[in-house]
């Protein structure tokens, strides 16, 4: 169904005379979109049964993982492949933390996942 409407345009003051606005069909900002994306992802959610059941996930799935890490015999190859991921996530943390929007809520999420880690060993 086409759109017979007329577009109504907003100009705007600027030093050559009036410019019109960009159009809100004009491509965001990659970087802006990764940013807000990550935030979304990390921030705590706004209800309270939400966020009891983040921060014990976030607690209880570092202390599994370290509990059978230490306490199963695991092959070789799977323990320097649980080495190697591990250090592919800091490095990926380490680039993230330099979001200033995000610093808190990772740094956050980190006590927790290493107080997660110290209670499964």
């Amino acid at each position: 169904m086409p759109d017979d409407q007329q577009k109504i345009i907003v100009e705007i003051p600027s030093e050559r005379g009036y410019s019109a606005l960009p159009t809100p069909h004009s491509p965001p900002n990659k970087l802006e979109e990764f940013k807000q994306g990550w935030i979304n992802a990390i921030a705590l959610p706004d209800n309270l049964s939400d966020l009891i059941f983040d921060i014990t996930t976030s607690i209880t799935i570092p202390a599994l993982i370290s509990s059978c890490w230490s306490a199963l015999p695991l092959p070789g190859f799977i323990r320097v492949g649980g080495l190697l991921a591990l250090a592919v996530a800091a490095l990926v943390l380490w680039q993230m933390i330099s979001i200033a929007e995000i610093k808190d809520y990772l740094i956050f999420r980190l006590i927790l996942a290493a107080v997660g880690v110290i209670l499964g060993l």
